[in-house]
């Protein structure tokens, strides 16, 4: 009995801790981080503004959390999407075309991302370094893989997978600012094929 009781507690918690996330996500796609209040959070969340602090010591660790689960979100899309292909080329697609998806559809946590993360404080800088990373390294993976296969010409792939990431970061942060294609599908394949050119695919 000690225990059903003890579970129900901790499902409520959890219930309220994904109900503040969500709520967060939510508002994220309506205003900035500096805007964002907690109290907003609190009421979009049907919670009362001090519950907050049970879960959350402040405004940027939450953020934090969103990022991450975001995050982790992206990195099991990607997984799953390229378990589809063989080829390293569809595999390399497959990882662009689910970026480029989850990040326009969560647009207020990728600007957040993409372009205020880095400046909010140094723990943030770092987390973005890690996420970075992640991606270029998934990226030159796959480079080193194309370039013993002969697909493409030698080169560093530690530098042409940084720039890689890099090209899609600032594109993607374009269209978020000034309003996304019209023709998203198209202007993601015209991105895909002038990455893929500058990585001197050989056909």
């Amino acid at each position: 009995m000690v225990y059903n009781k003890t579970q129900k507690v901790k499902d409520k918690m959890e219930g309220r801790r994904e109900r503040i996330v969500k709520a967060a996500r939510e508002i994220f796609t309506e205003d900035s981080f500096q805007n964002m209040s907690i109290k907003a959070i609190a009421k979009k969340a049907g919670i009362a503004t001090g519950t907050f602090y049970l879960y959350f010591t402040n405004k940027e660790a939450l953020v934090e959390t969103v990022v991450k689960e975001m995050y982790k979100e992206l990195m099991g899309l990607i997984k799953t999407e390229r378990s589809n292909y063989e080829s390293v080329f569809d595999k390399l697609q497959a990882s662009m075309e689910v970026c480029i998806k989850v990040f326009i559809r969560e647009k207020g946590i990728a600007r957040l991302l993409l372009k205020h993360f880095p400046e909010i404080n140094m723990a943030f800088n770092n987390k973005f370094t890690e996420i970075e990373k992640d991606l270029i390294n998934l990226v030159r993976i796959d480079l080193d893989e194309l370039q013993e296969q002969g697909l493409i010409p030698l080169q560093n792939t530690s530098i042409s997978a940084t720039a890689f990431v890099g090209t899609f970061r600032q594109v993607i942060l374009s269209w978020l600012q000034e309003g996304q294609p019209e023709n998203l599908e198209e202007a993601c394949q015209t991105l895909i094929q002038y990455n893929m050119r500058g990585l001197g695919k050989i056909s």
